[in-house]
């Protein structure tokens, strides 16, 4: 359990009164309890010299300062992100509510993704006991230059997975419009046409 340091003040009230002979009036005069003005006494007397330290009340930390401040950041990014695409969802499930099951088989659902080789973009964190952190269970392996990382379209509808890309070089809009064209369209066939498409 942490402990914190008794101020410097507090010990040396405690003897100096001790010194003067003034014995259980201490806790009172101090408005601290007989046992605390033992233990510095008690100290005072093995060691010469009165310090002493005090438990703090309740369940002691499990968090180092730097992962709780790391653990916070992550909890307001995604509460932020999380409130916003709740809102999202709920507004396009009641926008489409009523639709029957005919009505989706003209959607076609497209998104892309960064795929790492090897590990993750972010942070991970290990459970370990003191004197852990060497052991290889509790160490993440990594490669050189981070092993790298691809990025992929594709596309879904009612029938089933349709085309997927993998991209070559930075997205942007003319690579986007291009992978519409040569990738997106030709899903349509998987797709009912006399009616219109919805992407």
């Amino acid at each position: 359990m942490k402990v914190r340091e008794m101020s410097q003040d507090l010990r040396k009230k405690i003897i100096s009164l001790h010194y003067k002979g003034e014995g259980k009036k201490i806790s009172k005069a101090l408005l601290i309890s007989q046992n605390t003005v033992a233990k510095v006494v008690q100290k005072l007397k093995k060691d010469e010299t009165a310090t002493i330290s005090q438990r703090h009340p309740g369940r002691p930390r499990k968090l180092t300062p730097r992962q709780e401040h790391l653990l916070m950041r992550r909890v307001k990014e995604n509460r932020h992100a999380s409130s916003l695409h709740k809102k999202a969802c709920l507004e396009f499930a009641r926008a489409h509510a009523d639709k029957d099951e005919d009505y989706w088989d003209y959607i076609l659902w497209s998104d892309e993704t960064k795929i790492n080789v090897f590990g993750t973009d972010g942070f991970k964190t290990v459970w370990r006991r003191n004197g852990e952190e060497y052991k290889e269970k509790c160490m993440v392996p990594t490669v050189k230059h981070g092993g790298g990382s691809v990025l992929m379209w594709g596309c879904i509808n009612a029938a089933g997975v349709r085309e997927l890309h993998l991209i070559d070089g930075i997205m942007n809009s003319q690579m986007y419009c291009s992978i519409l064209k040569e990738k997106m369209l030709p899903s349509r066939g998987c797709v009912r046409l006399f009616r219109c498409l919805s992407f």
